[in-house]
């Protein structure tokens, strides 16, 4: 696919965008379609910035990588990219060597665990991990409820995921999801024997899409943000609730299907 000025040009806002996280609030990296790319004041629920990526057909996914900054995204062919925002090319990391089963438009789950810098790839209830240099997969447990949990043996329908601590590499983690059939938090107990366990409902409306981030700043303070009907949310990780809403400004009709806040730095 051929690198337009136009895209190079917005990629370059795009980069720009982002380094003036100011004091009203951080900027977030949203994806809707097939490659487009939205950022977004989250002090002001604001899109600043909408450019298309180049280099790719379409994106899964895309998640920060705490470890070193960079913005990682994965195609629909399994190849695992950094997207440039200077140069507006989506380069090729490697190819993972185990696809994931994905049913039609079933969402796509691409996040990293900071502690481990493994990437964390899902499905349905298919669950992998994934080192992004060589494209190793290891596939590790079905995600299913707890025995104990209130929703045992129900099938799930986990639809986003985020680990807390996401800045640099961290001594510890955990990992939450959203389910979109019960619309609530879970906590991904073992994420790499897929237990889960619920953490209380989001107390809105079930939604067609859901786009779900854990920001870590500098000190170590983790804030759940989630995207869904045209809303930014914060979540509490306490209690799943929505603690915070606000309209999203600037978006058009694009539907955001994975968000990721720009928090890391360069390392």
């Amino acid at each position: 696919m051929m690198k337009t000025a136009t895209a190079t040009l917005g990629l370059l806002a795009l980069t720009a965008t982002v380094a003036q996280a100011d004091d009203h609030g951080m900027k977030a990296v949203a994806l809707s379609g097939d490659r487009m790319l939205h950022v977004i004041d989250a002090g002001t629920a604001t899109v600043g910035e909408s450019m298309e990526v180049t280099g790719v057909d379409r994106l899964l996914g895309i998640d920060l990588r705490p470890s070193n900054g960079q913005l990682i995204g994965v195609t629909d062919t399994f190849d695992i990219v950094e997207i440039d925002p200077i140069s507006g090319e989506a380069t090729v990391i490697s190819t993972m060597d185990t696809e994931l089963p994905i049913e039609g438009e079933a969402p796509v789950i691409v996040d990293f665990n900071p502690m481990a810098d493994k990437l964390r790839f899902m499905s349905g209830t298919t669950n992998h991990r994934v080192d992004i240099e060589s494209g190793a997969v290891t596939v590790d447990g079905s995600l299913a409820f707890e025995e104990q949990d209130m929703h045992a043996g129900e099938a799930p329908a986990i639809v986003a995921a985020a680990y807390i601590n996401s800045y640099g590499k961290p001594d510890a983690t955990a990992m939450y999801d959203i389910d979109s059939t019960i619309v609530a938090l879970i906590r991904q107990t073992s994420p790499n024997d897929g237990t889960l366990a619920a953490v209380g409902k989001l107390g809105i409306d079930a939604a067609d899409s859901y786009a779900f981030d854990i920001a870590t700043d500098a000190e170590g303070a983790n804030t759940a943000w989630l995207v869904a009907a045209g809303q930014l949310h914060t979540v509490s990780l306490e209690d799943g609730a929505i603690t915070e809403s606000w309209d999203i400004e600037g978006a058009g009709d694009a539907v955001i299907r994975d968000i990721t806040f720009m928090t890391a730095e360069k390392m």
